[in-house]
Formats: structure tokens, C-alpha cells, sequence
């Protein structure tokens, strides 16, 4: 019997495409349930404390290949700037923040790619960046400036703080144009802002909950919205988030707008495998790269229809990053803000 079908059942088949389509697009618009970045699981522990333990015994002769490994995703403090110190000055946070503790882990590695993509489900957002820098040749380059500047407005003094947020207002004046949909963008759009705050400091509390050596309870992730929210405020935020059930609202209040363009496809492809990667290092990208996507909320992982990263791929990103808490590296701008209150080293 042949298998062709028929012209009456290719109709058929058409004619249920559409809606098939449609319950799609219907479930993909429904609202959703409030999201909180969930902790780890028992095997993705038990890695974590092997490998640190581990490298604790073996950090002598891991050190140097690793550092080597990781300089291009801008992970060596001697490629960061001084922070310029005023003495005594705590800053817009201080010692007693919850930032100050996230801020010092390594999971904030993993929450910059992370947050990268999650910005570019936006896209407006998306096209002010594709548009306007040279994406894939300069992909560390702006990894390591928005690092300094994430980094900077916490562990910096309160004038510094101020200066990065000018500093990025500035920066973002000149980036204006018309997105492949046809739709005008500016970067200092207060709904652009507001979408880069909030993709920022989502993944970085989502990463530090699920790969932080002491992850951000339920009541510190409002707490820690609620600080960071002055940043949004200094750089050009009208009202940001103050509580994580804020932030659920706001991406909530932006989901509709998400989709992947084509600007977002390409950003999302050259994250996959990107070839600016020294082949050393090859390993240790997947490995992040894999804890970025664990760090989505719900809605970016059916856009992008990424399935969930496997255990033994978060086990992976668990290790690199112990071993880097291991190794011992401390923040640049952490160890500065330490002398700038006359503090002991972390």
C-alpha cells in the first residue's frame, strides 16, 4: 500500500498546522508561575566538594594551566583596572551586604553568560549590541568592561560607583537605530534599561543560588534586589525592581516582547561553540556554558528550546567553578575595597 499521502489528508494536515501553531504560541504567552532560581541537587554537591577538595591537595600544579586556560574569558585580575580608593568610603553597599558575598563568588562567571543571554531575547536589546560593537570579534572585551562595571559599582567607593553609571549613560547615547523588524531602538529606552537591569541581576541571583559556595536564601534574593536596585537607578532605571516578586513581575511584564530574532539566533550560536576560544579552554566553555542555560527562567529555555542541562554537565560547571574557589582567586575590586576600610584580606 502506498504511503504517499493523499491531497485530502495533505490538506488536512495543512489546515491543522496553523493551529497546531496556535496552542504553540498560546502556551508559550500563558502567564506564568512565579520562578525562584532552584538550589543543587545532591550529585552536583557531592562534585563540587571532590573537586574542591581535590584541588585544594593539587592547586600547586593547576594553577598555572587553568589560569592559562581561563585568561580569555577575562578571569586574571591583573587584566583588571585599579579601582581608584577613597579611604573609608563603604561604597553603595558595604561589608554587611548581600552583594558584597555574591559578588565574591565565582559563580558570577557562569551569571554573565547567563545574563548576555537572556538580554538578547530582547530584540531591541539585541540589536543595539549586534549593531553597535563587534560582537564576535570583541565578545571577552565586553565581557571583561561589564564585569568591571558589575564588579565596580559594588565593591567601588560611592564615587566610583557614580562615575561607572555616568560612565555607561554616556556610553549608551549613540547607540540608536532601526532593529531587522523594522522598529526604532535607543539604548537609553527606560524599557531597554529596565530589561538589561533585570536579565543582569536575575541570572547573577540565579547563579549564585544554584553553584554559590553559600547560596542567597529565599529572603536574601529580596534583599539582595532591593540593593542592587540602586544601580538600576544610577543608571537611568525609572523604577526597578526592589524584591524578587518584583522581578518576576517585571519579566513577566516583558515576556510578550521576547523572541528569538535574528540577531539573538546568531548571539546564541556563537555562545554554543565560540571559536574566539583557545581549544584549552574549549572544556571549561562548555562547562559554563552549560551552568548559563541551568540559570534561565523557564520562559528563555522555551524560547530558545534548550533542554535542561544534564546532571553530569552541571556537575562539570560545579567543578570548574570549585576549582577556582580553590585556587583562591579573590575579586580585584573586592580586595581593594578590603584596604580602602582598612579590612583584613578575604
Amino acid at each position: 500500500m502506498s504511503t504517499t499521502p493523499t491531497t485530502e489528508a495533505r490538506s488536512a494536515g495543512d489546515r491543522r498546522s496553523p493551529r497546531r501553531i496556535s496552542r504553540a504560541a498560546e502556551a508559550l504567552l500563558a502567564p506564568k508561575d512565579r520562578w525562584i532560581p532552584p538550589l543543587p541537587g545532591a550529585l552536583e554537591l557531592l562534585v563540587g566538594i571532590a573537586s574542591g577538595t581535590a584541588v585544594g591537595v593539587a592547586s600547586p600544579l593547576l594553577v598555572g594551566p587553568l589560569r592559562s586556560a581561563l585568561a580569555p574569558l577575562g578571569t586574571d585580575p591583573a587584566e583588571l583596572a585599579d579601582v581608584p580608593e577613597d579611604h573609608g568610603d563603604p561604597g553603595w553597599f558595604g561589608p554587611d551586604s548581600v552583594a558584597w558575598r555574591v559578588h565574591a563568588d565565582h559563580s558570577l562567571l557562569v551569571a554573565g553568560i547567563a545574563a548576555f543571554t537572556l538580554q538578547a531575547l530582547h530584540p531591541l536589546a539585541m540589536a543595539g549590541v549586534a549593531e553597535h560593537s563587534a560582537f564576535s570579534d570583541d565578545f571577552l572585551g565586553r565581557t571583561r568592561r561589564t564585569g568591571q562595571f558589575v564588579q565596580g559599582v559594588v565593591y567601588g567607593s560611592s564615587a566610583e560607583a557614580e562615575r561607572l553609571c555616568r560612565m555607561v549613560h554616556r556610553a549608551h547615547r549613540p547607540v540608536v537605530g532601526v532593529a531587522p523588524d523594522g522598529r526604532p531602538y535607543a539604548a537609553n529606552d527606560p524599557e531597554l534599561l529596565e530589561w538589561v537591569h533585570i536579565a543582569e541581576y536575575l541570572a547573577i541571583a540565579a547563579a549564585n543560588r544554584r553553584f554559590a559556595l553559600h547560596p542567597m536564601t529565599v529572603p536574601e534574593l529580596d534583599r539582595y534586589v532591593d540593593e542592587v536596585a540602586r544601580v538600576g537607578v544610577g543608571t537611568g532605571v525609572a523604577d526597578p525592581p526592589r524584591s524578587w516578586a518584583e522581578i518576576n513581575e517585571a519579566l513577566e511584564r516583558h515576556r510578550p516582547k521576547l523572541a528569538i530574532g535574528e540577531y539573538a539566533a546568531a548571539g546564541v550560536s556563537f555562545l554554543d561553540d565560540p571559536p574566539i576560544i583557545p581549544a584549552p579552554a574549549k572544556p571549561v566553555w562548555r562547562a559554563l556554558w552549560a551552568g548559563a542555560r541551568a540559570c534561565l527562567p523557564p520562559v528563555a529555555l522555551e524560547l530558545l528550546r534548550s533542554p535542561y542541562p544534564s546532571n553530569a554537565e552541571l556537575a562539570a560547571c560545579r567543578a570548574v567553578l570549585r576549582t577556582l574557589g580553590a585556587l583562591g582567586n579573590t575579586p580585584v575590586q573586592l580586595a581593594a575595597a578590603r584596604r580602602r576600610l582598612d579590612l583584613p584580606p578575604a
